[in-house]
């Protein structure tokens, strides 16, 4: 059987790589005594897909993996094992029964983020929503593996919206997150300074989910207004 569940990282543990998510949770299963399907060959790995890999200092309430398992478990005794042998500041928010062979990196489209930004005034964040909104284009170097290149990300900026709390400004903003339209919080905050001609420099970064698109099959980019599902909706399953 396959299980799609929906984890979180805390302050604990935000500033681990994505290999040792990975081997955490390849230990955390077997303390749990659930069995994990291995590919075949000469070396064998554990058959679990992650959504996306978390960038370091992001903390998430919207992480995702698929996992093959050998054997039954019904998904409150699968929730209920893993966070028992989770450490602090990782869980296992939700799990459901995965019945379509589908590839779960490649059905994400966007995230979003939730990102703190120092000691701004309203009318600053609010100016720079408007003018980020209101920009046709916001040119930003981007590294890539095959070195830097300078990329639009504007089109891949789909909702965002800012508030204040207290000192702080917070940015509520939807990114794209495809494989070919990856925008990270640091290039967006980057765009946002160039685009409002105002320096933010992070505090903290929040993601509170991943979604895929209902409309995943229109080539144009997304735009507000689209209706976001996560990987957790019944048809993606």
């Amino acid at each position: 059987m396959e299980i799609r569940f929906r984890f979180g990282r805390g302050e604990e543990l935000k500033f681990i790589s994505h290999l040792d998510i990975l081997r955490l949770f390849e230990r955390a299963f077997k303390r749990a005594g659930i069995q994990v399907a291995h590919s075949e060959g000469f070396n064998p790995r554990p058959r679990i897909v992650f959504a996306q890999p978390m960038p370091l200092g992001l903390t998430s309430e919207g992480e995702f993996a698929d996992v093959e398992l050998d054997g039954y478990i019904d998904t409150a005794g699968f929730i209920q094992r893993m966070n028992s042998s989770l450490p602090a500041g990782i869980n296992v928010i939700e799990a459901k029964v995965k019945n379509r062979k589908s590839n779960l990196m490649g059905i994400i489209d966007a995230a979003h983020y939730r990102i703190s930004v120092k000691a701004v005034n309203m009318p600053d964040i609010g100016y720079a929503v408007s003018s980020t909104v209101n920009s046709s284009e916001i040119y930003v170097i981007k590294k890539t593996k095959s070195g830097e290149k300078e990329v639009d990300i504007r089109p891949f900026i789909y909702e965002l919206s800012a508030e204040k709390d207290g000192h702080t400004g917070i940015f509520n903003v939807i990114l794209g997150a495809g494989q070919d339209n990856n925008i990270r919080p640091e290039l967006f905050i980057e765009g946002v300074s160039k685009a409002s001609n105002t320096p933010f420099s992070i505090l903290a970064m929040h993601r509170i989910m991943l979604y895929c698109s209902k409309k995943k099959a229109d080539p144009a980019p997304l735009t507000a207004g689209k209706v976001w599902i996560t990987p957790m909706d019944d048809s993606l399953l």
